[in-house]
């Protein structure tokens, strides 16, 4: 299962995204991820990120905004957050 780069990577997520979710804590954070990704029945499409330069995998549960970005070969936890269908439409046209 993928997981995040360092836990500097997780912190610094973390703190951008605490107040998205019911997150109390990095580790409940860093669980939400995950459970996430262990699902069978989320969006999963791959996308170009324009900012970065490389593919991303988004794992998007549309009933709770949940969104999880991966690195192309589902190694890496890029970040986790909660958005709106818009914004994970316009990834999806970025193929």
């Amino acid at each position: 299962m993928a997981e995040w780069r360092s836990a500097r990577h997780l912190a610094d997520h973390f703190e951008d995204h605490r107040y998205e979710g019911p997150w109390a804590s990095v580790e409940a954070y860093a669980a939400s991820a995950r459970a996430l990704l262990e699902r069978d029945d989320v969006l999963v499409f791959l996308y170009y990120d324009y900012t970065t330069g490389f593919s991303r995998v988004g794992v998007y549960d549309e009933d709770t905004g949940l969104f999880t970005i991966l690195s192309e070969d589902d190694r890496w936890i890029i970040s986790h957050f909660r958005t709106h269908w818009g914004y994970v439409r316009g990834l999806m046209e970025r193929r």
